[in-house]
């Protein structure tokens, strides 16, 4: 009787398991599951998916760096008080400004012309350029920042923000900051690009121009392990090639702490810098970095990961204003979106406007837009494995 009634009572229980196992092995897999293939070749890093009405949904930017296609998209819904975000603040990021930016190097250089048009127009849709100070007093609770606030940085150092960027900035009076590489100031006749003096940078604060820490000279890569394979020097133990060994925790702290601190001194000794912020090399950084920059007495850094930044965000998220392909009123349209989720857009594939059964989105991945029509659209064939989990998709 015992056992029976036990059986009895864990039937409900085992169904109700089995409806569960049910209902998830049919549930479209996320993306950390989701593989792709493209003409049989696996795609090494999948995009996110986001199923919506049995539609798989996938960033814009995969589809771009794909298969060379360029999508522009612009809200559906326009702000009609002017105002994209309050209490929060925007950071655009940039490197290099040029009259001829090297076409095969990079998405880190933008043309004089692409960079002035970018300014007039943060002007014209209402943004409103703050500065570093600002930006920090904001962060720790200390201030406040106008609606459309947006702060312009600059990475490395290179002598075009004195040459090329520094004008038109003074023409729209525009602070900005930039995170220099500071043993390229320390030793100007190092190789690579031309880096600014620390004369340069003197003559450009009396314009609201701040720097700040890029490290002294860990902007680079570095072998890890025998094999040769390298990552950024600030977040991983270095391969000691003499000693056939990997640095030990303790150099690792060591080193990086060394590196921070120089470089915090000569800013300080050749600016009078007052706070100490730094942007991380590639955007890399980790616990024991972060755990560092305490010890050091940095309070502020930046990623090159996209967001907002609200109240408290020491780590603040930044904005490519350099993309390759990517036009200023697609860059206004990204800020003015940059707070919404599931926003619709309307989206131009290859300069015409595409019509989509399933509404493209503004999600936290970027604009999300429907595969299976992207393909048809396109000509390309898309097969969906449910057994194995992956999309395999052929041009």
């Amino acid at each position: 009787m015992i056992r029976t009634s036990v059986a009895n009572w864990m039937k409900p229980i085992l169904l109700m398991m089995s409806l569960w196992l049910i209902a998830a092995c049919s549930i479209p897999a996320d993306a950390k599951t989701v593989s792709f293939y493209v003409n049989g070749e696996k795609v090494k890093q999948p995009p996110a998916v986001d199923v919506v009405n049995g539609q798989p949904m996938v960033p814009a930017s995969f589809l771009e760096s794909t298969f060379q296609s360029k999508l522009e998209w612009t809200l559906k819904d326009k702000q009609s008080s002017g105002v994209y975000f309050s209490d929060k603040v925007a950071v655009l990021m940039y490197h290099d400004v040029s009259e001829t930016p090297d076409p095969t190097g990079a998405e880190s250089a933008i043309s004089i012309d692409s960079f002035k048009e970018q300014m007039e127009q943060l002007k014209s849709e209402g943004f409103h350029i703050i500065s570093i100070d600002q930006y920090a007093d904001f962060i720790d609770n200390k201030g406040n920042v106008p609606d459309n606030a947006v702060l312009l940085t600059f990475d490395d150092g290179y002598e075009s923000f004195y040459k090329e960027a520094y004008p038109i900035l003074k023409e729209y009076a525009y602070p900005a900051v930039n995170f220099v590489i500071v043993s390229g100031a320390d030793n100007p006749s190092k190789k690579g690009r031309p880096k600014m003096t620390w004369d340069q940078m003197r003559e450009m604060q009396k314009s609201g121009m701040s720097f700040y820490n890029h490290t002294y000279d860990s902007h680079k890569y570095g072998v890890m392990r025998a094999d040769g394979l390298s990552k950024p020097v600030l977040t991983r133990h270095q391969y000691l090639k003499k000693e056939n060994r990997v640095e030990t925790d303790e150099e690792y702290h060591t080193r990086v702490k060394t590196d921070l601190e120089k470089a915090e001194q000569s800013l300080k000794a050749e600016l009078g810098n007052k706070r100490s912020i730094i942007a991380f090399p590639y955007g890399a950084y980790n616990a024991e970095v972060l755990d560092i920059l305490k010890e050091v007495g940095i309070t502020l850094s930046f990623t090159v990961k996209e967001g907002i930044n609200e109240r408290g965000q020491t780590n603040g998220f930044r904005v490519n204003g350099s993309r390759a392909g990517e036009s200023t009123k697609q860059l206004m349209e990204k800020l003015k979106a940059l707070t919404l989720d599931h926003a619709a857009v309307t989206v131009h594939v290859d300069g015409q406007e595409a019509s989509f059964k399933e509404q493209p989105f503004k999600g936290p991945d970027g604009v999300m837009i429907p595969l299976k029509e992207y393909c048809k659209m396109k000509g390309m064939k898309l097969h969906w494995s449910k057994l194995r989990k992956q999309y395999k998709i052929t041009v």
